[in-house]
């Protein structure tokens, strides 16, 4: 239940189970009626994808995320003048710019201002390779320039067209390295909660490489999975903590070798290696481009979506007034207690972190579900929580929980919620500012968040109720995760305390059970 109290037992007198993931390099007569049911599962899901991209009503939009991203393309391969021959208001935000200020900083040193204001004379923006995306790293310029095969105008008809590719991809790749259910609940989660976001946004992307990294690192192959794993991180930064529950299991591997051993820390050197490597070539390109990002994340507001929102929210109630702007390409709530929550968030997912890794050390977790955590604390605890960030936790629910009920139904809630937001309840405002005035916005919010952080309570007290695992590659079996789920009983549960106030309260399943 849960599946965590299974995760722990000892493997040693286990008879191994005969390998069912599908092969997809020898297909056979029995298999192909099955490979042709796949092909027509995943073209259903391109075609519900891309018809919910179409149903934000915002294809002509010149203010989407995809118009963003033609703007970074061009900007980048031709420089900022040949910005002029797309729609007049496209790309106002990059022609007004931010400069980065890290870089403003270290202008007030002396001999670095120097320095600084002569290497961005050579790298101005009026140039081609100079300007890069405002709130992303270099790297994601290659999922950009994919949209620009063909004329300009056919960009946003062409980018989410290769955005159902790489989900499509994912579902192969589920499909050979875990199960048929896997992959089919991929689609299932991917549709209901990334209805109008897969393919009008480039987060599947970084999906699949923390997807892939952790297959490899569950299949032995540690230096493979560390770059898989920099290439997630250089296409979003939110990969990045995942290099903790990594290097847990990888050091688990060599615990009786001294600890400056090289192959101790060969992996972790080739994680590295790749991002100094794609850091260095950001820097030749734009000293401010690259730093731009670091304080963009930095400075920005609380995004209205997020749980601090839905904090700052209820606060309201008390007096505290709330006022809702548009910057930084989203809708952001502005409140006296805005410094207050902000750093009950960041003391929220340094102790959610902290205990999920403390576990992992311990045996209680495995690296799939170490992994699923700390993208759950992440976006709960973090000042932005819009809706394409699903799409970062949709594999991994697909992995563990694959087609059990529970799972579908727990999750399944989440991602409905996530899409009756955005788009519909967008839609029905007259603007986007408005959107969060609506009397069933923040109601519908809130009751989100509060799932999300039910989901991270839930697995966190079921894997601090288990023994420790006696064998460190057990850690490494997802198979040992989440397989039985009583996520939804205990919400449940839960809930049912609090409505019927009982002071006695106990947990349907005890720490053993």
């Amino acid at each position: 239940m849960l599946g965590l109290k299974d995760e722990g037992r000892s493997a040693v007198n286990e008879v191994p189970k005969p390998d069912t993931s599908v092969s997809l390099f020898k297909p056979t007569a029995r298999h192909s009626r099955r490979y042709l049911t796949d092909i027509l599962i995943v073209l259903a899901m391109s075609a519900l994808l891309y018809y919910g991209y179409l149903s934000t009503g915002r294809f002509a939009s010149t203010h989407t995320d995809i118009a963003r991203y033609q703007c970074y393309a061009e900007a980048f391969w031709h420089g900022t003048p040949e910005l002029r021959k797309l729609p007049p208001n496209q790309c106002l935000f990059m022609r007004a710019g931010t400069s980065s200020s890290i870089v403003q900083r270290i202008k007030l040193h002396g001999q670095l201002s120097y320095i600084i204001n002569t290497v961005e004379a050579q790298q101005s923006t009026l140039k081609p390779l100079h300007a890069l995306p405002l709130e992303y790293p270099l790297l994601t310029i290659v999922p950009f320039s994919l949209g620009m095969v063909g004329d300009s105008q056919w960009y946003r008809v062409a980018f989410p067209l290769w955005m159902a590719l790489v989900a499509a991809i994912m579902y192969f790749i589920l499909l050979r390295y875990s199960s048929r259910e896997a992959a089919i609940a991929f689609t299932f989660y991917l549709v209901i909660g990334s209805w109008s976001t897969a393919v009008g946004r480039f987060d599947l992307i970084p999906a699949a490489f923390t997807l892939i990294a952790l297959i490899l690192a569950k299949r032995g192959r540690w230096e493979w999975a560390f770059a898989a794993l920099a290439l997630a991180t250089l296409f979003k930064f939110y990969a990045l903590l995942l290099i903790v529950p990594f290097l847990i299991v990888q050091q688990s591997r060599y615990r009786g070798s001294k600890w400056y051993a090289w192959q101790r820390w060969q992996s972790l050197g080739v994680f590295v290696l790749a991002c100094a490597v794609v850091t260095g070539v950001s820097f030749m390109f734009s000293i401010e481009g690259t730093l731009a990002p670091l304080s963009y994340f930095g400075v920005r507001p609380v995004q209205v979506e997020a749980f601090s929102a839905s904090l700052l929210w209820l606060a309201s109630f008390l007096k505290y007034h709330v006022q809702y702007v548009a910057s930084y390409g989203a809708v952001n709530i502005i409140s006296p207690l805005s410094n207050q929550v902000d750093v009950l968030g960041l003391l929220g997912m340094g102790i959610g972190l902290l205990c999920t890794f403390w576990l992992q050390w311990r045996g209680k977790l495995g690296l799939f579900s170490t992994s699923l955590l700390t993208l759950l604390i992440i976006i709960i605890t973090g000042k932005v929580f819009s809706p394409q960030y699903l799409i970062w936790i949709t594999p991994l629910v697909a992995y563990i929980g694959k087609l059990h009920w529970r799972w579908l139904v727990s999750w399944g809630m989440i991602g409905f919620l996530t899409t009756l937001i955005y788009p519909y309840i967008y839609k029905a405002a007259p603007n986007v500012v408005m959107a969060p005035q609506l009397p069933a916005f923040q109601p519908v919010l809130l009751v989100r968040n509060l799932l999300v952080l039910g989901v991270i309570l839930v697995l966190l007290y079921k894997a601090a109720c288990r023994r420790p695992s006696g064998k460190w590659n057990m850690l490494l079996d997802p198979s040992k995760e989440y397989h039985h789920s009583d996520l939804a009983a205990w919400i449940g549960t839960i809930f049912n305390a609090i409505l019927t106030k009982s002071r006695d309260f106990q947990p349907r399943h005890s720490c053993g059970g």
